[in-house]
């Protein structure tokens, strides 16, 4: 009955979760409200608790659903909200120099961090398409193997199912190619050769002039 609630709340929260990555306002509105309630308990534990590392979660998930800009701008809205945790708090600095500075510091390493995660989505989306492509490609090539049965003397094909049919017909059914019919100069010295005499002889006049 534990592991059949365990099991509910689970498929609820993930689904919620499914539902806040396909809406990009709920998604911004999600990232907000994590970085206050951070930064609301990071203020509570106090200097002594260590809370930065949770400032991550709703930056990268802002590289992986909600584009680069929106990324920088959790990365600089968190630096703030730690900044102002951090001078509410306990935490006494010899200088307001290292508070500030220390913001800094953390400024960068979520930018750094959200910016690789944006660009590693954006990667994968592109990688994702392009081997969607491939496979639609793939799936559409037709490849003739095997041993094909051709008839020596008018070079007709022996299909699969035992009837014989034209070369032409044949690729066209297995290799998707069409054809446009032509003469090759061997066949045409054969079939027309009182036409090909008159091109020679017409060629052989311009020639000369």
């Amino acid at each position: 009955m534990k592991n059949k609630k365990i099991t509910e709340f689970y498929n609820k929260l993930k689904s919620h979760y499914l539902e806040i990555s396909k809406d990009r306002n709920k998604g911004i509105r999600f990232g907000i409200t994590a970085l206050i309630l951070i930064g609301v308990l990071d203020f509570i534990t106090g200097p002594q608790f260590g809370f930065f590392v949770f400032y991550y979660l709703p930056i990268m998930f802002a590289g992986w659903y909600l584009g680069k800009k929106t990324t920088i701008a959790f990365s600089i809205s968190a630096t703030f909200i730690w900044l102002f945790a951090d001078s509410l708090g306990d935490h006494v600095y010899d200088s307001e120099f290292f508070r500030y500075w220390n913001s800094f510091i953390r400024l960068l390493s979520f930018l750094l961090v959200g910016i690789l995660f944006s660009n590693f989505k954006n990667n994968f989306d592109k990688e994702k398409e392009m081997n969607s492509k491939l496979s639609k490609a793939l799936s559409e090539v037709k490849i003739l193997s095997g041993l094909m049965p051709i008839c020596a003397s008018c070079k007709n094909i022996r299909n699969d199912k035992g009837y014989w049919e034209k070369i032409e017909d044949y690729l066209q059914d297995h290799a998707d190619a069409n054809f446009s019919h032509s003469i090759c100069p061997s066949c045409m010295d054969k079939l027309y050769p009182d036409v090909v005499k008159k091109r020679k002889d017409k060629q052989t006049l311009t020639e000369v002039k």
